[in-house]
C-alpha cells in the first residue's frame, strides 16, 4: 500500500477497494451535493494570524468533554453500518479511539451492538439516538447503553425524513445480506428491504417518528440521567430551544450534508451558535474536519471539540483498525503542529484572534478608529452591532413607516431665521422642568428594554443623564427595576407608565416610584392597543434570554411567552387596559401627588396637566403628521396653562432649537440614546447628549440667542408661514 501521508487519501484508496454501493452510500451527499463540498470548502477561507516568539516546546492538547478527559480535542462522531467497510466495523473504531485516548460515538444504527462494542474493553463512548415511533425501542436502547457503560446520549434531530441522496436512489442501497442493524436485531427492526429507490429511505419512513420535537428532549431526560447532546442544531434560533430545554451540548452539524442541500457549511453557522450559546453549554463541531489546522480553526471559533465522521470509515475501509488509530493520530500530529506555529501552548490559549474569517474580511468600519461627529453615526454603528431583531426593534416603525420617516423630514421643512450683531460671547442653555433646574432643554425619553443595546441598560443611560444635569424618563417596560436606576445615584428622573387592567399593580408602580424619589409620571396614553410593527412581527420578536421586564419581576408578568409569533404584541394585549380613559387621569391624580404628563397628544382637543408631543416614535398609528407639524396647535390650545414638550424625530441641535420657538419647553431624545449606548454604553449616551448640548449652543449663537428666553417665533419659518404669506 502507498504511504498515506494525510487523512484525505484514505478516501481515494477506500473507493478502489469498497463496491460502488457502499463507497457512494458513505461519501456521497444531498441532491447536487453544493452542501457536501462547502463543508470543505468553507475551512479553506479562514485564514490564520499567528503569533511568534513564544515557547511551544511542550504543547498540551488534553481537554475534558462533559466531565471526561480525553487526550485531544478530537472525537469519532457516529457513523452507520461500519462492517459495510470492514468485517471488524464498529468494534476496530472502538479500539482505536480508547487508544488514541478520545471519544467514540456509536450510532444506533450500527453494525455492531451496544453490549459488542463495550466488550472491546474500557473506553470513553456516547450513543447516538434516533427516535423511533415506538417509543418503548428508545427506552430499551437508551437503558442497554445506561448499562453499558456509554456516557452521554447523542440525539439526532434532522432526520425526520431521510435527505434525498440521489447515489443511494441509483444504487437502490440497502444493507448486505450478510449484515443486520445489530441494536434492533431481537425488534424485527435489524434488515432493510430492497426497493425500488433506497432500502433506508424506506427503512426510515417506516421506522423513525416524524412528530420529533423539543418536548421529547424532556421526555428523555425522564428516562434517563446521561447527558444529552442535541446534534444537528445549525441556528441561534435552535441554539437557544436547546438551552431552554435543558441540553448538556450541542454539535454544530448538517448530517455531512447528507440531509438538506444548500445549507450553510457547519464551520460557518458554528459562530452563530456559540455566541447565542453565550457558555451555557458546550459547543461542538461535526462536519468537513480532514485536517489538524480544521480542528485549530473550530477550536479559535468557539468550539469546544471536533467529530470526525467519513475519514474514519475511509480508514477502516483500507487498513482496519490500524487505519482509524493513524488518522487520530494524523490528526493529532497536525493540530499540534499548527498550535506550536499559531504560538499556542495549550488549547485555552486558542483565541478568535487567530483566524480570520469570511466576515473578517467583510470592509466594515471599525469601530474604535470612526471619528463619530453627529448623532445620526451611531445608528449605523449599532446596526453592525446589535442582532437583527434587536436592531430592527428599535429602529422601526408601524406599518408602511410614512410617519417614523416623516417625523424627521418635517425639521428639514423648517428655516432658521438667525439675528445678528447680538453678543453672544455667554450662552446659557439652562432651564426649569416643572420646578427642577436642569442644563439643557433636552431630556431622555421613555424607552423600553435597554438591556437588548447594552448590558448595563437603565443603568448606564440614568449615570449618563445625571452627569448632563438632564432629565431621565424611565420606561416601565425596563429591563432595570425603579428601585436598580435609582441606586446608581442622584439625578432628576421621571417614570413612565402603562396604565394596566390591574389596577393594584399600577398602584404599586407609582408608589415604588414616589417612595425612590421619581419627580413626575409621565402616562402613555396612545398604547391602548398594539401599533402594526411588521418588522417585529417577521422577526418574532421576543425577549432575549438575558433580559426581563424588571418593573414587573415578582408578579408574574416579567416574562414573555417565547412561543408567540409576536409575544410583545400578545403580551401587551394581555396586560394593557383598552378602557384607559381621561377619567383615568383624575383617578391617577387620586393615588399620587406627583405631577402628571400625559404623553402622545397630538390635538388641540386633548388637554391635561402637562403635555408632551409625541406619536410614539412612528410605532403606532402611521400616517399622523410628524409632531414638530402638531407641536404650535398643541401650544397654542395650551395657552401657557401648561408646559408642552416634544417627543420625536430630534437628531440635531438644531431640531431641538427648531421646538423652541414653536413653544415647546424642551424636547426628549428616545431612539439617539438606545443607538448610542449600544455602541459604546454610558460613555455614549454622554456623547450624543454632549453632541446635542454643543449644536444646540451653537445654532443658538449663530441665531443670535444668549438664553432661550431669547428665542421667539421670528426665528423660525414654517411651512404654513410661506403658505400665509403666498396669500398675501
Amino acid at each position: 500500500m502507498e504511504l498515506v501521508t494525510n487523512v484525505s487519501e484514505y478516501e481515494k484508496l477506500a473507493k478502489e477497494r469498497l463496491p460502488k454501493m457502499v463507497y457512494d452510500y458513505y461519501a456521497s451527499g444531498a441532491e447536487d451535493q453544493w452542501t457536501l463540498k462547502e463543508n470543505r470548502e468553507a475551512f479553506s477561507r479562514i485564514l490564520f494570524r499567528p503569533r511568534i516568539l513564544i515557547d511551544v516546546s511542550r504543547i498540551d492538547m488534553t481537554t475534558n468533554i462533559l466531565g471526561f478527559n480525553v487526550s485531544m480535542p478530537i472525537m469519532i462522531a457516529p457513523s452507520a453500518m461500519q462492517k459495510m467497510a470492514h468485517p471488524e466495523g464498529e468494534l476496530a473504531t472502538a479500539r482505536a479511539a480508547a487508544s488514541a485516548g478520545t471519544i467514540m460515538t456509536l450510532s444506533s444504527w450500527s453494525t455492531s451492538s451496544v453490549e459488542e462494542v463495550n466488550s472491546v474493553g474500557p473506553g470513553i463512548r456516547f450513543f447516538q439516538l434516533y427516535v423511533y415511533k415506538d417509543r418503548n425501542i428508545v427506552r430499551q436502547l437508551v437503558k442497554r447503553a445506561e448499562m453499558a457503560g456509554y456516557k452521554a446520549i447523542a440525539l439526532t434531530v434532522d432526520t425526520p425524513r431521510l435527505g434525498r441522496r440521489e447515489a443511494d436512489i441509483k444504487n437502490r442501497f440497502t444493507l448486505p445480506p450478510h449484515l443486520v442493524l445489530k441494536n434492533f436485531e431481537a425488534l424485527d427492526l435489524g434488515t432493510m428491504d430492497k426497493t425500488n429507490d433506497s432500502g433506508l429511505a424506506s427503512y426510515v419512513a417506516g421506522q423513525v417518528d416524524r412528530s420529533l420535537s423539543w418536548k421529547d428532549v424532556k421526555w428523555l431526560q425522564t428516562i434517563t440521567s446521561l447527558p444529552i447532546l442535541v446534534k444537528g442544531v445549525v441556528t441561534a434560533e435552535d441554539t437557544r430551544l436547546a438551552v431552554e430545554y435543558g441540553a448538556a451540548g450541542i454539535i454544530v452539524s448538517n448530517h455531512g450534508a447528507r440531509q438538506l442541500d444548500y445549507v450553510p457549511a457547519t464551520i460557518s453557522c458554528l459562530e452563530e451558535v456559540v455566541r447565542e450559546a453565550k457558555g451555557r453549554l458546550p459547543v461542538f463541531l461535526d462536519g468537513g474536519v480532514r485536517r489538524g489546522t480544521d480542528v485549530f480553526k473550530a477550536l479559535a471559533l468557539g468550539a469546544s471539540g471536533v467529530f470526525i465522521g467519513r475519514p474514519v470509515l475511509f480508514s477502516l475501509a483500507v487498513d482496519g483498525e490500524a487505519g482509524v488509530r493513524k488518522v487520530l493520530q494524523m490528526l493529532r500530529d497536525e493540530l499540534e503542529l499548527t498550535m506550536a506555529l499559531s504560538g499556542c501552548t495549550s488549547l485555552r490559549e486558542i483565541t478568535r484572534s487567530h483566524v480570520i474569517t469570511d466576515s473578517d474580511r467583510i470592509p466594515r468600519p471599525r469601530l474604535e478608529m470612526l471619528l463619530i461627529t453627529n448623532v445620526c453615526d451611531f445608528k449605523e454603528l449599532a446596526k453592525q452591532k446589535l442582532p437583527r431583531m434587536v436592531y430592527d426593534y428599535y429602529a422601526s416603525g408601524a406599518e408602511d413607516q410614512w410617519t417614523f420617516k416623516e417625523n424627521r423630514e418635517a425639521f428639514s421643512r423648517i428655516q432658521l431665521r438667525p439675528r445678528v450683531l447680538i453678543d453672544v460671547s455667554h450662552v446659557n442653555m439652562s432651564t426649569s422642568v416643572l420646578g427642577y433646574n436642569v442644563s439643557m432643554p433636552i431630556m431622555i425619553a421613555p424607552t423600553a428594554l435597554h438591556k437588548m443595546a447594552h448590558p448595563q441598560g437603565e443603568l448606564a443611560s440614568a449615570r449618563a443623564a445625571a452627569a448632563a444635569g438632564i432629565i431621565m424618563t424611565l420606561s416601565s417596560w425596563s429591563s432595570f427595576s425603579i428601585e436598580e436606576v435609582n441606586s446608581t445615584g442622584p439625578g432628576i428622573r421621571f417614570f413612565q407608565l402603562s396604565v394596566f387592567r390591574d389596577r393594584n399593580f399600577v398602584r404599586q408602580l407609582v408608589r415604588r416610584a414616589e417612595k425612590a424619589g421619581y419627580k413626575a409620571i409621565v402616562l402613555t396614553v396612545d398604547a391602548s392597543w398594539f401599533g402594526r410593527r411588521e418588522a417585529d412581527v417577521k422577526n418574532r420578536f421576543t425577549l432575549p434570554e438575558n433580559v426581563v421586564l424588571k418593573c414587573f419581576e415578582g408578579l408574574d408578568l416579567g416574562d414573555i411567552d417565547k412561543t408567540n409569533g409576536f409575544a410583545l404584541a400578545a403580551y401587551y394585549a394581555s396586560q394593557v387596559d383598552r378602557s384607559l380613559s381621561w377619567k383615568d387621569i383624575k383617578w391617577l391624580q387620586e393615588i399620587t401627588s406627583l405631577p402628571i404628563l400625559v404623553k402622545e397628544i397630538l390635538t388641540a382637543e386633548d388637554g391635561a396637566v402637562g403635555i408632551i408631543v409625541s406619536n410614539h416614535g412612528g410605532r403606532q398609528l402611521d400616517y399622523v403628521p410628524a409632531t414638530i407639524s402638531c407641536l404650535e396647535e398643541v401650544v397654542r390650545e395650551a395657552k401657557g396653562r401648561v408646559p408642552v414638550f416634544l417627543d420625536g424625530g430630534i437628531r440635531r441641535g438644531t431640531d431641538a432649537f427648531k421646538a423652541l420657538p414653536l413653544g415647546a419647553s424642551g424636547v426628549f431624545i428616545g431612539r439617539p440614546v438606545l443607538f448610542a449606548l449600544a455602541v459604546d454604553g454610558e460613555a455614549g449616551v454622554g456623547n450624543t447628549l454632549q453632541m446635542l448640548r454643543d449644536e444646540l449652543e451653537v445654532v443658538m449663537a449663530l441665531s443670535g440667542c444668549a438664553s432661550l428666553k431669547d428665542i421667539t417665533r421670528d426665528h423660525v419659518t414654517t411651512e404654513s408661514d410661506r403658505i400665509r404669506r403666498s396669500r398675501l
